[in-house]
């Protein structure tokens, strides 16, 4: 039985789901209306008709008793009500039995009495006569109970014709206000198509009622999307630009250098100036690669695992490393670093960074290069030179992949991609740090990172 249920119900279920979802919350809740409704009606009906019958009960037994106590003022129809002079014998003296009420009917003093003829059905009530002449007999009140059964059909009529005239109203008004509050969802669906065939990402959804429901805010957070997928793609187009132009210098020295080598070297020197050109090329590229794979790793990263760090210890590792750098290229190089600063985060990636801003410090210094590593609220790195400097208008862009400053003027000293501070602030932001720098070109150079700590490892 279960499998022939559900044999069943799959096609309809199929069916139900390529209806379109204006017409299903329309059908859903024209549905529950209509039951609603439905409920209402019955419970009114009833409630009438038990009111009703009471009623009639009551004006039945009022009417009757009425006439027995006032036969001048008899009436063979009052209100409904068929009355019936009834002699001591059983014989009809005046009034006329509505149709099928049964003549046999037995007397009903005590209380009124339901009889039923077929599908007739009817109420009557018996009173004795009374009269000062000491007249004798009884006066028969019947009250067919159609009447009411007419009048509770009439009532369940206008009921039912009232509910679906106001049902039909409700689905077409109802119909009409899901239409337009979905119209922001049919946006969002055409847009998100014709992105899709177009790969046009600079689409919006425009003129979105400000009204912070759920619609609105699905269209803000579809536009946000949509701008971050942008200025994402972008960004790759970009990198994508910047990278071809990188490799393609390499690649046309190594290209120019085998066809030459192939065609021209007629000498052992010749051949070694030409495969040590092709070393340097091939190690330029090789080492452009490593930097892109780890860039690509580092953005693919969400969270970090964290670990305490004796960061006191890293610098100072750092900081002797880069002195003995300092007495080769005839740099004054100074240190403060803080003891016992312990730092939770990632030791590689935090080492990394503060190595690749004092890379740059190096690159670019003319006399001098300070190192500070301190600790109160926060952590502060700070890297300080006295070299050539950042332009104002060039500091916002110094944090994007392959941006490098002014390179027709810096292209003796930079030999590198333009990846370090874009590796550097991306590492930053991982330990919900800061970083910032300011400069005056020629005099001074100073880059800024902030960590939060915990306090509780530096107690």
């Amino acid at each position: 039985m279960y499998h022939l249920l559900k044999r069943v119900w799959q096609p309809v279920e199929h069916l139900l789901l390529r209806v379109p979802l204006v017409y299903k919350i329309t059908s859903w809740y024209s549905i529950f209306l209509l039951l609603m409704i439905g409920l209402l009606a019955t419970f009114v009906i009833q409630f009438t008709h038990i009111r009703d019958q009471n009623e009639i009960r009551t004006d039945l037994q009022e009417v009757v008793i009425e006439a027995a106590n006032q036969p001048k003022r008899y009436k063979p129809f009052d209100d409904g009500i068929f009355l019936l002079v009834y002699s001591q014998d059983g014989i009809v003296l005046r009034g006329n039995l509505p149709d099928r009420f049964p003549q046999e009917a037995p007397l009903s003093y005590d209380a009124i009495t339901e009889v039923r003829q077929g599908p007739a059905s009817f109420l009557y009530y018996d009173a004795p006569i009374q009269h000062r002449m000491g007249m004798q007999g009884y006066i028969r009140g019947v009250v067919p109970m159609s009447l009411l059964d007419r009048k509770t059909n009439s009532m369940l009529l206008a009921l039912l014709t009232g509910g679906i005239l106001f049902v039909t109203i409700a689905a077409i008004g109802g119909f009409w206000i899901i239409q337009r509050g979905l119209k922001p969802v049919r946006t969002v669906t055409n847009l998100a198509e014709q992105i899709s065939l177009k790969g046009d990402l600079s689409e919006r959804i425009e003129n979105i009622p400000h009204s912070g429901d759920t619609i609105y805010q699905l269209a803000s957070t579809f536009n946000r999307m949509l701008s971050s997928l942008e200025e994402s793609s972008n960004r790759e187009k970009r990198f994508n630009s910047d990278i071809s132009h990188e490799l393609r210098t390499p690649i046309a020295v190594i290209q120019a250098e085998s066809d030459y080598g192939q065609h021209y070297i007629s000498s052992l020197e010749e051949a070694k100036e030409s495969f040590q050109n092709i070393y340097t090329q091939s190690k330029r590229m090789s080492h452009m690669v490593s930097q892109l794979l780890e860039l690509a790793r580092l953005d693919s990263m969400t969270d970090i695992d964290r670990k305490p760090i004796p960061l006191s210890d890293v610098a100072q590792q750092l900081a002797r490393t880069y002195a003995r750098l300092s007495q080769e290229q005839g740099i004054s190089f100074t240190s403060t670093i803080d003891n016992d600063i312990v730092l939770e985060g990632n030791q590689l990636l935090l080492q990394q960074a503060m190595a690749n801003v004092l890379d740059n410090a190096f690159k670019f210094t003319h006399t001098s290069v300070h190192f500070e590593v301190t600790c109160a609220d926060t952590v502060r790195i700070i890297v300080r030179d006295d070299g050539i400097g950042i332009p104002s208008e060039s500091i916002p862009f110094i944090w994007n992949r392959l941006y490098q400053v002014d390179t027709a003027r810096t292209a003796k000293d930079n030999k590198g991609l333009g990846l370090g501070l874009y590796f550097v602030q991306n590492v930053v932001q991982l330990h919900q740090g800061t970083i910032h720098v300011e400069s005056t070109p020629n005099v001074e150079t100073t880059f800024t990172i902030q960590l939060p700590i915990d306090s509780t490892l530096n107690t």
